[in-house]
């Protein structure tokens, strides 16, 4: 049984940086290949980065990562950016391998689930967390084929009489612990260590998040609640990525790091003990009403160089309706704490939110100038309001008017706006966005994370005259492939 897995890459125009590989698949790989859940020992199981791929080999046809492979079963994980690039990759896989099962997982699939299999882009799409319904699917289909697909929970597939169906939710995986570590002797660890200059190893230390924001679709992927690896396990990965792959800067990829507080002091003084200390620095996300001077201390004393965190918006009441009331006199002391450490920040802010003015905008990003930049590693990181996920376009409807101006997802990488309010339209949206990009910047908006020029983005889009996309009828997702 050969199971090929395909990371599809992101929309031409999504801002993002490769510096490190997708851990959900080699997850996925590592589970498969050591046959923890289900009798899946000994998979010949392949990965590919198709966002790396095309970097190596900018001319290549859209088959030829196809060469040298035969699957039984293709996987591939969609972000909402990178779902038309997966379907495609999709058809190419059927083309070329007709008899291979192609299914379809990740935070892009899992909301478009049953659309997926009814316009034919997947035979199967895998709801959710993977491991566990990933590695069922492999082992049945390896030793019944399609028949018995029903036993398989977390699926959505189209039944031998052409019913879609929908499986009962599978469990998740409740103890981290028992997953082996992601099986990145698959990927080019070279390449990517290449590309980030080996700044740029990461690593998951818990999944999920106690937290409910309305704006946020990790409940929605993990579930409300945060699961953990031990510290042990943390180390051991730490090690890994330091003295076997060179890595001298990890990015930790929790939703929130500093959830646990306890079993946040345990790592880190699990790291000053461990001899890795001097060897690497690290980055983590965290909300700020949990970080205070001594937490702050710890985290420098263990190697945090920088902590993201999530500043959104300014306007309380807001961010009140939308389920995160963190005033902002608990946003300043977390940023004072994390300076008067020497810890940078990367201070995350929302634009568009349905509700707030151009002018709110403008200065949330004036305010957290003013109090940032003493730290090199100081930096504004603005986004805009995406509905990743259907529940949460549902879940922010009842709470604010919003207009949705595209249904193109390529457009939904958080880059761009897609949304406009009674509060800021999307004319309003366009011009903050120019304004904050490096062609556009006369000194008033200073340390913004990279945003491509306005130009270059109307450009991809097929814009001549700014706004937004143009709103599309609702299409069949799989494309004709040429």
């Amino acid at each position: 049984m050969q199971v090929l897995l395909v990371n599809a890459r992101r929309s031409s125009y999504s801002g993002e940086s490769i510096s490190a590989p997708q851990l959900g698949l080699l997850s996925l790989a590592a589970v498969l290949r050591e046959g923890t859940f289900h009798d899946t020992k000994g998979t010949d199981v392949r990965f590919i980065d198709d966002q790396l791929f095309v970097l190596q080999r900018p001319l290549a046809t859209p088959n030829e990562f196809l060469r040298g492979h035969k699957p039984d079963i293709v996987g591939i994980q969609v972000l909402t950016s990178s779902l038309k690039n997966g379907i495609k990759l999709a058809a190419e896989s059927r083309r070329h391998h007709p008899g291979a099962l192609v299914v379809f997982g990740g935070v892009g699939a899992t909301p478009l689930a049953r659309q997926l299999v009814e316009d034919g882009a997947a035979e199967v799409v895998v709801k959710g967390e993977g491991e566990v319904t990933f590695s069922h699917l492999v082992h049945e289909y390896g030793t019944n084929g399609r028949k018995n697909l029903r036993k398989i929970r977390g699926i959505v597939f189209r039944d031998e009489d052409g019913t879609v169906v929908e499986t009962p939710a599978a469990p998740q995986v409740m103890r981290l612990d028992k997953l082996p570590k992601p099986a990145r002797d698959l990927a080019d660890m070279q390449l990517y260590n290449q590309i980030s200059r080996g700044r740029s190893g990461n690593l998951v230390t818990s999944r999920g998040c106690s937290y409910a924001c309305a704006y946020c679709y990790s409940k929605h992927q993990w579930g409300v609640g945060q699961r953990r690896h031990s510290a042990e396990r943390v180390i051991d990965e730490i090690r890994e990525l330091v003295e076997v792959h060179g890595f001298d800067r990890i990015r930790i990829e929790d939703d929130d790091f500093v959830e646990d507080v306890p079993r946040m002091q345990e790592l880190c003084r699990s790291i000053e003990k461990s001899g890795l200390q001097g060897k690497f620095e690290w980055e983590a996300k965290a909300r700020p009403d949990l970080i205070d001077d001594d937490m702050a201390r710890m985290l420098r004393d263990s190697g945090c160089f920088r902590l993201l965190v999530g500043v959104e918006t300014l306007d309380w009441s807001l961010l009140k309706r939308l389920g995160r009331p963190v005033k902002v006199d608990v946003t300043e002391r977390a940023l004072s704490s994390l300076s008067k450490a020497g810890i940078g920040v990367q201070a995350t802010l929302i634009l568009g939110i349905p509700g707030e003015t151009d002018e709110a905008m403008r200065s949330t990003i004036t305010w957290l100038q003013s109090r940032l930049g003493d730290n090199r590693h100081d930096i504004v990181s603005p986004c805009f309001f995406v509905p990743f996920h259907h529940e949460v376009e549902k879940d922010m409807a009842k709470r604010v008017d919003f207009t949705l101006e595209t249904d193109d997802s390529d457009c939904f990488t958080g880059h761009i706006p897609v949304t406009s309010s009674k509060a800021a339209s999307i004319d309003e949206l366009w011009k903050l966005y120019d304004d904050m990009t490096p062609t556009r910047r006369d000194g008033k908006y200073k340390r913004i994370a990279y945003l491509a020029d306005l130009s270059t983005v109307q450009t991809r889009l097929g814009l001549l005259d700014g706004g937004a996309p143009q709103t599309k009828e609702p299409a069949a997702l799989v494309p004709e492939v040429q």
